[in-house]
């Protein structure tokens, strides 16, 4: 409901920024498909379905523009994985010059973009699963991990014919990632290289008053929401995009309150934001999350652990024979890994990405974005990741190709 209720003021405080006019920008009204197409790109869409019965939508850019590859080697297949309550759109609404799919299409790689179950672009009926029952949504990151990365990594290898893979991810993107590589360490054998943007496996430090909020009642309030069903979050209703101009109240003491509010709730800051792709992104909101993976990291949060979804003493002895719930082990993924990380972003804090540097046996590369103020969302809609991430990502990519 919070993360609903700031989207509402975000559709409020960015009639100012874009002076009131979306219809300017097609891409205000295009899904994932129709930006990619309505930038100058082939695309694809794939449907991947899990083990479990969950169907996944994912999107292929198979090349760039022009068919370019800087380097003249074979560049190979990128799988890019958002974040929480995130979406492909998040890979692709900064624009052509700007967003990591592009940049990585037009350097010749051929690039596929994940949804998560549960998101928007991943509800869909099938035989085994139906989005209208509470059982669908009875799941937590380890299932995420366990059976919605490998479905998709093994569809890209079958339908590309290519033995490996180069994984990107972005926050929820990354802790799937590591979830995978503890509970299946044999996929290490298809994967090439890793990049963790943000990355998302310990977070004792976490300051978010958020948060700290949610981990203080999350006990109580996941009891409390199971009783009454409530089971995920809806994805924000894309026609506020274009209702917004009727909602805004523009003056600058209202822009003042929906500033802070957003970098509160959000970490959506306005003036690091690039106001042509804002209408995209307006288009393409908080993508839906079910509760129970929600509370999933904000236990871990709360334990500072790196584990399994604790469902009480006597659940966890049922499902775990033990009382607490088994640690990921980090130590399993053996492939090369690069982080991406940043001194302002409260989410990923610089002391819980340091632990998994130490932890981790293969890092080829600690980077840090040079930029004040550039916090965790900022690494998928921040207006200079073309230079800030996207480079030293491609530069890292470089190293690997054939």
């Amino acid at each position: 409901m919070l993360r609903n209720l700031s989207f509402i003021v975000l559709v409020l405080a960015l009639y100012q920024e874009v002076n009131g006019d979306s219809k300017g920008n097609p891409e205000a009204f295009l899904d994932v498909s129709g930006m990619i197409v309505y930038n100058g790109y082939p695309t694809q869409t794939h449907t991947v379905v899990t083990e479990d019965g969950y169907a996944l939508t994912v999107h292929r850019i198979p090349r760039g523009r022009g068919k370019r590859n800087s380097t003249g080697c074979d560049k190979g297949v990128v799988l890019l994985v958002h974040g929480i309550s995130g979406s492909s759109a998040s890979w692709v609404y900064t624009g052509k010059d700007n967003a990591l799919a592009y940049m990585l299409a037009d350097d010749g790689y051929d690039v596929w973009i994940a949804n998560a179950r549960g998101n928007e672009y991943s509800t869909m009926y099938t035989r085994q699963r139906d989005p209208r029952t509470r059982e669908f949504w009875d799941f937590s990151l380890t299932e995420s991990g366990v059976y919605d990365l490998p479905a998709v990594i093994d569809y890209i290898l079958e339908k590309t014919g290519k033995e490996k893979i180069i994984y990107v991810g972005h926050s929820m993107g990354t802790t799937l990632f590591y979830i995978m590589m503890s509970q299946l360490p044999e996929y290490n054998e298809k994967i090439t290289v890793m990049i963790s943007l943000a990355p998302i496996v310990y977070t004792s430090h976490t300051k978010s008053g958020v948060g700290n909020v949610l981990a203080f009642l999350q006990e109580p309030l996941s009891k409390f929401l199971n009783l009454i069903g409530f089971t995920h979050i809806m994805p924000v209703p894309h026609f506020l995009s274009e209702i917004r101009p009727m909602l805004c109240i523009d003056t600058p003491l209202i822009s003042n309150i929906c500033q802070k509010f957003l970098i509160l709730v959000e970490g959506v800051d306005l003036q690091r934001l690039n106001p042509t792709f804002i209408p995209a992104y307006l288009n393409n909101p908080y993508a839906g999350a079910p509760i129970k993976q929600m509370m999933h990291l904000v236990q871990l949060f709360k334990s500072g652990r790196f584990c399994q979804y604790n469902y009480g003493k006597s659940e966890n002895l049922k499902r775990y024979n033990r009382t607490q719930p088994p640690s990921y082990n980090i130590s399993e993924t053996k492939v090369p890994v690069a982080i991406l990380y940043s001194d302002s972003d409260t989410t990923a804090n610089v002391i819980d990405v340091m632990k998994l540097y130490n932890e981790l046996p293969n890092v080829i590369k600690l980077h840090k974005v040079p930029c004040k103020d550039f916090n965790h969302i900022a690494f998928v809609t921040h207006k200079d990741i073309a230079t800030l991430v996207n480079k030293p990502v491609i530069d890292i990519l470089h190293l690997y190709c054939t």
